[in-house]
């Protein structure tokens, strides 16, 4: 027998579990897990090359798995064994070591039952696998010395593999740093999402600027997934609700989709435990497939189920622009959380045995939403419980609470999703009448916390903290707001009205039989006497406005909406912002009414990046140099002993070889912009880099900005004078701009034309670039991050909830500019003031910043008027980015008054960027500031955050293999 050691705090308990040889050998008896909640399954010995029962670790018995895979695994013809079928066999080789893991990892977790965390996101930006899973298993150097012997260099055979297309920015990046924490910490969890067959889109970058195609990384299949054709369960979407015979309500009827389980293993650091990342697809059953009507000749309608069920795992965040985008996110969204929960809750019953204990749900079940979008997991869970499992709202509305907690990431209220209620009812008809039983027990909390004796307080009170919004109190309160009665609301329009007009006018501002006068949070219906008075007011206010040329307009209704983060804060028995000041603003002004209420549910976990991927196996020239002046490469779990660069930051030998590092991974990027782009780049100029999603708020249009400033000085000097004042730079931008962001894609536009303007000038030379790399991913940002010098994040302060690729970049030793936003205020408490460039407005100040702008006192510097004038010069072609020049000019409207403070915080960029330039001038300075940045970075790694996550919020015990 083998011993598994769960370890409670420093307590280590021992466990029996069986030992691998019997576990690989069967299956899962039916008796114990029947076929259709099976969990996972185990894979036979045959099944797994040469017979190995246990892990394959000496070069030629890697050789010979790889060949092994090469012909009885074959996705290519057999003639040739090149790169891509040396990968995936390479790969299905790996897989064969991280299923031995994983399934010894959850023999053990089913015998002893532990406490286990899941994590659902509808992101999970993984990156490449194959050199984090060989690293995680400690077989880097088996596996490089066994394709050399077949002829191929690790490094080459990796780069075949495409970055699965299942996320798209911090978020999804996040939620993959946390699983690989979770697997090396040793942590009982799982995590959820959903396959992606064409992920966001593929960027390409052309003289028009970003188009969109489709992701093809499933084009050859993902040879680490392994599809669960036994784990499949029915979601449902429209239908209607009915009580059964046993009094308990039912959903039935309208479409019916299965979502079928394909299951990644994520291999943690040095350790056995390898957790799983399950993903569901969408498919439709054969029998919806109609023969008749494909034998007759219509071939789309006889397969319209099919294409709807498989089109819900299409792509990530369609187009919600027209109401089938939203109905079909919405669709998305609820997919996971249905499947995900009855998969949980099939867990737990299995584990459980022969009794079914409910209330023991929350002591063995954790389950993390990462941001609003699996929200509905809230009222899924009230539906299985109650109309599936029996128990009475009371009792699973506690089992909920205590099971779910929320992840905030965002305080910009269009990401504070809402869902229409019309469409939820419409969608989701059971779960609209669960929410508003939680909304209506919300609105007696708030009644009884406020009282009704000042009725605008509560009022007020009411309107922020509901989570139906727009929508009627419910009946039992529908006295607590008393308001005279009045006519129904009008706004006044001036306009000049021709006779014609003015006919079509009053007819147009009668009221139709149906309205009703709205009147504070409650609809009084009137009586048909009172409705023709009425019409007859609104009639005869028209007719006296009419010589003034003004007409009534009848201002309809605001639209009846589900606010999801209220749902999430009200079902959640926790809520977490992703750095120090976001959750600060996320108390103090996004959900103060609730931290009023429940104080103690609200907390922080500053965000984290895995150190393996993200310095470890992405930059091994700066890793080793590392492990060998702090003498251990104990760093690598823990980060702490990072600190110990500290002491020889001034040491010149260290120096010296921090700055060859640096170059080696410099070299990297300039291939990577010759192959991407075309173009040339000194390895010797600075390496000035900001990689993100493209968005105003994150504000790539003042680093630009603050590029063709720089681009039109050096234009006004000579040449002798340009190689005085400035230092060489290489800027280099990457990210995607969301397909329906019209300004965002402007942002993206303008970069390449200065780009395509500047890198052509041979007046400037190397001595300024401009590089847009297309199709920025995880691989990419491998490469970037190591090679970068400085790394810009200037986002408007207080509007970042936190960033992680700050994090990654300081921790390899890239000296960061910006705002005291989001995890930089953090970063540069760690690493020190004196080795981060600050400037830019103060989140405090933002709100007073626009007011100035709103009354129109603000006086844009010289220096920013000058930069516009120059942009519109056409000096970058014939576009005079109107509309985005524009948004920075007047005092309020859509789209205008630079919300994001751009003009504002230029000056103080501008004047930023003259310190960065002295500062590399001073290459023993600059050197010191970047090992002091990567001894500083120790609080940010993802490890350290989901150790608080497990003590603070799952309460989930860590469970280690022998």
């Amino acid at each position: 027998m083998d011993t598994m050691r769960i370890s409670a705090g420093a307590e280590k308990i021992p466990v029996k579990c069986n030992s691998l040889s019997s576990l690989v050998t069967r299956r899962w008896r039916t008796k114990t897990f029947p076929a259709r909640i099976r969990n996972w399954r185990l894979l036979s010995v045959k099944s797994i090359s040469s017979n190995t029962k246990t892990l394959v670790t000496d070069s030629e018995q890697v050789a010979s798995s790889i060949k092994h895979h090469s012909e009885f695994r074959p996705l290519f013809s057999p003639e040739k064994f090149e790169l891509p079928k040396a990968f995936f066999a390479t790969a299905q080789s790996v897989r064969d070591a991280l299923i031995v893991n994983w399934n010894s990892t959850y023999e053990c977790y089913n015998r002893v039952n532990p406490k286990q965390a899941y994590y659902l996101s509808m992101e999970f930006l993984q990156g490449r696998a194959l050199l984090n899973a060989v690293g995680n298993l400690g077989l880097t150097g088996a596996y490089g010395d066994a394709l050399k012997s077949l002829g191929f260099e690790l490094e080459s055979v990796a780069g075949q593999e495409p970055d699965p297309a299942l996320g798209n920015g911090g978020l999804g990046r996040l939620a993959s740093c946390f699983l690989d924490s979770m697997a090396t910490l040793n942590y009982p969890a799982w995590g959820y999402g959903l396959r992606y067959k064409y992920g966001l889109f593929k960027q390409i970058i052309t003289k028009d600027g970003q188009e969109e195609a489709a992701e093809d990384w499933l084009e050859l299949s993902n040879p680490w997934e392994i599809v669960r054709n036994d784990v499949s369960y029915p979601v449902k979407f429209y239908g209607k609700v009915v009580f059964g015979s046993d009094g308990r309500k039912r959903w039935i009827g309208g479409e019916d989709v299965v979502a079928v389980a394909y299951d990644v293993p994520i291999p943690g650091y040095k350790t056995k435990t390898t957790i799983n990342l399950r993903l569901w697809s969408t498919k439709a059953p054969s029998g919806d497939f109609d023969l008749s009507l494909y034998n007759s000749g219509k071939h789309t309608e006889a397969a319209e189920a099919l294409f709807n069920a498989e089109k819900i795992c299409y792509v990530l965040y369609p187009g919600d622009e027209s109401d089938e985008g939203k109905a079909l996110r919405l669709k998305q969204q609820y997919t996971l959380c249905s499947a995900s929960l009855q998969d949980i809750v099939a867990r737990f019953e299995t584990r459980s045995g022969g009794s079914v204990n409910w209330e023991e749900f929350p002591e063995k079940v954790a389950v993390q939403m990462n941001d609003t979008h699996p929200t509905l997991c809230i009222p899924e869970l009230m539906r299985i419980l109650m109309d599936l499992k029996g128990l009475s709202w009371e009792d699973a509305w506690k089992i909920t609470q205590r099971t779910v907690a929320y992840t905030n990431h965002t305080v910009l209220p269009e990401a504070l999703e809402k869902w229409s209620l019309e469409l939820m009812e419409k969608l989701l008809p059971r779960h609209v009448e669960i929410i508003e039983k939680i909304d209506e027990e919300l609105v007696g909390t708030i009644v009884s916390e406020y009282g009704t004796a000042d009725p605008d307080l509560l009022k007020e009170k009411l309107n922020a903290m509901r989570i139906l919004e727009n929508v009627e109190l419910p009946s039992a309160f529908a006295d607590v707001i008393v308001k005279p009665e009045s006519k129904p609301v009008i706004a006044e329009k001036t306009i000049d009205l021709s006779e014609d007009a003015k006919e079509d006018a009053q007819t147009d501002v009668i009221v139709k039989p149906e309205s009703k006068p709205v009147i504070a949070e409650k609809t009084i219906d009137l009586s048909e006497d009172a409705k023709e008075d009425a019409q007859t007011d609104v009639k005869k206010e028209v007719e006296e406005e009419e010589t003034a040329g003004v007409i009534a307009e009848v201002i309809p209704e605001p639209p009846k909406m589900v606010r999801m983060a209220n749902l999430a804060v009200v079902g959640g028995h926790a809520v977490n912002g992703v750095a120090e000041i976001h959750s600060e603003i996320v108390k103090t002004d996004v959900f103060n009414d609730f931290v009023k209420l429940w104080p103690d549910k609200f907390q922080n976990k500053t965000n984290g990046v895995t150190p393996r991927r993200w310095i470890r196996f992405c930059n091994p020239y700066l890793s080793d140099i590392i492990t060998n002046w702090i003498g251990t490469e104990d760093w690598v779990l823990n980060t702490e002993k990072l600190a110990e660069l500290r002491k020889f930051a001034d040491d010149e030998d260290l120096q010296s070889e921090w700055r060859a590092a640096k170059k080696k991974n410099k070299l990297k990027v300039v291939s990577l912009i010759k192959e991407r782009t075309g173009y040339t780049v000194s390895p010797d100029a600075m390496f000035d880099i900001q990689i993100k999603r493209i968005h105003e708020y994150k504000r790539q249009l003042l680093n630009i900005l603050g590029i063709v400033y720089r681009y039109k000085k050096m234009k006004e000097m000579s040449a002798s004078e340009r190689e005085k004042a400035f230092v060489p730079r290489v800027c280099i931008f990457g990210g995607k701009a969301f397909a329906t962001y019209v300004q965002a894609k402007r942002i993206v536009k303008f970069i390449t034309d200065v780009g395509s303007t500047i890198n052509h000038d041979p007046e400037i030379g190397d001595l300024l670039k401009v590089i847009f790399v297309p199709d920025y991913n995880v691989s990419v940002a491998e490469l970037l991050i190591p090679a970068s010098e400085l790394s810009q994040h200037i986002s408007t302060a207080g509007m970042e909830a936190s960033g992680t690729s700050n994090m990654k970049f300081s921790m390899n030793g890239c000296i960061l500019i910006g705002t005291l936003d989001g995890a930089n205020v953090e970063i540069r408490e760690e690493v020190g003031e004196e080795n981060f460039f600050l400037f830019g407005a103060k989140a405090d100040e933002i709100a007073d910043l626009r007011k100035e702008r709103a009354e129109g006192k603000f006086v844009p510097d010289p220096s920013f008027e000058e930069v516009k004038q120059f942009v519109r010069s056409g000096v970058f072609g014939s576009n005079k980015y109107d509309e985005l020049i524009g948004s920075l000019e007047g005092n309020e409207g859509f789209g205008r008054a630079d919300y994001f403070l751009v003009g504002k915080d230029f000056p103080s960029y501008v004047e930023c960027q003259e310190k960065v330039d002295k500062a590399y001038r001073d290459q023993k300075r600059w050197t010191r500031m970047s090992i002091l940045n990567t001894a500083g970075s120790s609080k940010f790694s993802s490890d350290r955050t989901i150790h608080e996550y497990a003590e603070d919020i799952w309460n989930i015990k860590q469970v280690e293999l022998p």
